[in-house]
């Protein structure tokens, strides 16, 4: 497993980066990896990012799991239990939002890890990011997607989807709808990022790859 060398830092808060360290000195660590937003900007660095999403293919995040994560952070922070049911822990350290779930869908790319922590890689980070999209598709999500789209291009991360999540019938074609629906993340705030784009330019985007794969697809069938 990789070590990622270079860390954006620089866009997560001082408490959020102690959170990671800590997690990753804990026996715990090892069966969860990190992604959603922050894992994203830890690689990027497109975006400022505020919460820390673990995932693990493995543990259910049964009651033994859970006690064990809350036991070995107490000594470490002050923080509320938000959400505590079987597959899902939820803690509110400090104002800042920090989750483990019970995921279990494959990783189909290597981890890199950052002080003991593994991070999701692009490739999983982006069909995470477009499963989101299809079901809520908010504003952070359609930029992360985007700035995963300048290394990986949506057509292969569409083509990996049914890899990734074998049991969702087609997914592609699915998720393809949800691309272009921005009803939801037109009613939420500005985002900035490194280097800056605008939403127009989100939406154009996502608007004009949507129909070019559309159009492929239906050629391919015809």
């Amino acid at each position: 497993m990789a070590i990622l060398t270079q860390p954006h830092w620089e866009q997560v808060s001082p408490l959020l980066q102690e959170v990671i360290v800590q997690v990753g000195h804990q026996p715990f660590a090892k069966r969860f990896y990190l992604a959603g937003g922050t894992a994203l900007a830890l690689q990027l660095g497109h975006r400022v990012s505020v919460d820390l999403d673990f995932f693990s293919v493995n543990d259910e995040l049964l009651d033994e799991s859970r006690r064990e994560i809350v036991t070995a952070l107490r000594p470490y922070f002050s923080f509320q239990i938000v959400h505590d049911v079987v597959g899902s822990l939820l803690l509110d350290v400090q104002g800042t939002a920090v989750g483990f779930f019970g995921y279990g869908y494959p990783l189909l790319a290597e981890t890199t890890t950052v002080e003991g922590v593994a991070l999701a890689g692009l490739l999983d980070i982006g069909l995470m990011k477009l499963d989101a999209i299809a079901s809520r598709g908010v504003r952070k999500d359609f930029y992360d997607l985007y700035f995963i789209a300048q290394h990986l291009p949506l057509t292969e991360l569409l083509e990996r989807g049914q890899e990734k999540y074998p049991h969702t019938r087609d997914f592609g074609m699915m998720v393809l709808d949800s691309l272009v629906d921005f009803s939801v993340a037109e009613q939420q705030a500005a985002i900035e990022t490194s280097p800056p784009v605008s939403w127009e330019e989100i939406k154009i985007f996502y608007t004009e790859a949507a129909q070019a794969i559309g159009r492929n697809w239906f050629e391919d069938e015809s």
